[in-house]
């Protein structure tokens, strides 16, 4: 009975000294020794005790707890991606700068109510044509940072699925191991460091993805995720990163390696980061694009209706149809025109010292009103039609338009109803339809008197310049009501409330993970104080069996000697 009891101290003793020594290894769970007493025996009349037995060594743990800290590290680890995405994306926005596209925005539209003011100076048309570039540049090179971030999203979407099969090839390997130790849970005790590293291990795959975790009757934990098992036992289920997207944008997924299924996710890092992803930065984009698409038409639209101080020689339009054949608002460009009309001015500069200017007046009849409707053939045919220029569609569908006379005619456009000159890129500033490839037309670039700033004729004056100052402000209505500016201020403003909110949810589930990690701990972390007064006790206990043994062994050399 003595030597059952210093045993059974001795090896309490080995599992309090193994919880000191892991007081401070990270997911390390605390073990007890479980005594009962140990069997009887009959002697006489007498039913006598044998001692103390261990009948195993287990974990002190509580698994609802445990439970609950894994779903709320998912929850943390999703809301943590999205938050670093915002912050990402207010970094490349820079709107305390000088170099964002607000600033270039406003600066543009101030460098055109200088033309009004002074529509003789050379350098003020430049300065405009020249802010113009940078806004351009400035949509473009955030639309690039913003590219790159969705790409690391993406690699990061890679690493996620080799980190998954790292994770749950641990997983099915301790399975193995614990259900050897174990003995399939006969020998009440548990393989508690192997049961650790499995739970930091489920703990990280649930940070990882909104996984389920059961544990069996025997030991072994499996891992499902919508129904379908990552983890069964002694098996697992490869994934792998898989792209997918169209529209030039690449989406890495994760999928199954056996069948192509794809691994859905609700939540975790995996959930926030397709999030972050297709949703955050993916909306911005679309939202950035929509914005530089807006800003293209819109302002071409104006634009195109006024002259520069010189007329075109030589014009070829900036977008191209799919087919020249069809109606013009079905045939496949980036903005669809309506119905209306546009006048062309051709300028003979040799008649009566100043000039003579003829108005020619073009029809776009999408309906189809009087016959067929206006396609880009039957539109340069009435352009070439016009004396003094010639008109043809080029062999990548664009409108081309030439003086016949270029020493002595040259031609312009007004007062276009159908917003065809825009579609067509004929006569505009802005080239591009999203913010990946909007830029400032060549023909302006290479020179700035053609920047159409009258309204009534070549080199007459300066109202259009007026006007084209007016469009960041004004009421668009093919916008839904609002702004060139507008359009830009609530992307923005969707941007920064998304980003508040979101730092808000993030900052909540760390707190609440803290709190659940601090109940967990309360029962499974290890008191250093707590194990001090195990010791001691476990020390005496020890300490009067030797002394017991002591005394029987004097009790029988006394007994010898009678």
């Amino acid at each position: 009975m003595a030597g059952n009891t210093l045993q059974a101290m001795q090896i309490g003793l080995q599992v309090v000294g193994n919880n000191i020594a892991n007081a401070n290894t990270p997911g390390y769970v605390r073990e007890r020794a479980v005594f009962a007493p140990a069997p009887v025996q009959k002697l006489g009349n007498l039913t006598l005790g044998l001692g103390v037995e261990i009948t195993g060594i287990v974990q002190i743990i509580d698994k609802f707890a445990e439970e609950r800290l894994r779903d709320a590290g998912g929850d943390r680890a999703s809301a943590e991606a999205q938050e670093a995405a915002y912050r990402n994306l207010e970094v490349i926005l820079n709107p305390l700068g000088d170099a964002n596209i607000s600033t270039k925005l406003t600066d543009f539209f101030n460098a055109i109510q200088l033309i009004n003011q002074k529509p003789e100076e050379p350098a003020h048309r430049n300065l405009a044509i020249s802010a113009g570039e940078e806004l351009a540049q400035t949509i473009l090179t955030t639309r690039r940072r913003i590219d790159t971030e969705f790409g690391n999203l993406n690699t990061r979407v890679s690493q996620l699925a080799d980190e998954i099969n790292t994770v749950s090839e641990e997983i099915r390997q301790l399975n193995l191991r614990i259900v050897q130790i174990e003995g399939g849970g006969a020998s009440g005790s548990d393989a508690g460091g192997l049961r650790s590293q499995r739970s930091n291990a489920m703990k990280r795959l649930a940070e990882i993805a909104d996984v389920d975790i059961n544990e069996s009757g025997r030991g072994v934990v499996n891992i499902s995720l919508n129904g379908r098992f990552l983890v069964f036992e002694g098996t697992r289920q490869e994934v792998v990163s898989e792209q997918n997207g169209d529209s030039g944008t690449v989406n890495n997924r994760i999928v199954f390696a056996d069948d192509g299924g794809e691994l859905i996710v609700s939540g975790g890092e995996l959930g926030g980061i397709y999030e972050a992803r297709d949703n955050i930065l993916g909306g911005f984009l679309t939202g950035l694009d929509e914005f530089a698409g807006a800003l293209a038409f819109e302002f071409n639209k104006a634009y195109s209706q006024g002259q520069g101080e010189v007329g075109f020689t030589s014009l070829t339009g900036t977008y191209q149809v799919d087919d020249p054949q069809a109606a013009l608002d079905a045939a496949g460009l980036d903005f669809a025109p309506q119905q209306g009309e546009f006048n062309v001015l051709i300028h003979n500069k040799n008649i009566d010292g100043n000039g003579d200017t003829v108005r020619q007046t073009i029809k776009v009849d999408l309906l189809g009103t009087d016959g067929s409707p206006t396609t880009l053939t039957s539109l340069a045919a009435q352009l070439d039609a016009i004396s003094g220029i010639t008109a043809s569609v080029s062999l990548d569908n664009k409108l081309v338009i030439n003086s016949e006379s270029p020493a002595d005619i040259e031609f312009s456009f007004e007062k276009d109803s159908s917003g065809v000159l825009a579609a067509l890129g004929v006569n505009t500033f802005f080239t591009g339809s999203n913010a990946r490839d909007l830029g400032v037309n060549q023909e302006i670039l290479s020179d700035g008197k053609k920047f159409a700033a009258s309204l009534n004729g070549i080199n007459v004056d300066a109202d259009n310049a007026l006007q084209l100052s007016e469009i960041q402000d004004k009421i668009l209505s093919g916008q839904d009501g609002q702004s060139i500016v507008g359009i830009y201020k609530e992307l923005i403003d969707m941007t920064t409330q998304g980003a508040t909110t979101t730092a808000s949810v993030a900052d909540g589930l760390r707190i609440f993970e803290g709190t659940l990690q601090a109940e967990a701990q309360s029962v499974s972390g290890v008191n250093l104080d707590e194990e001090a007064i195990d010791m001691i006790q476990l020390q005496r206990a020890f300490q009067a069996s030797a002394r017991y043994i002591s005394t029987l062994s004097d009790l029988l050399d006394l007994l010898v000697n009678l």
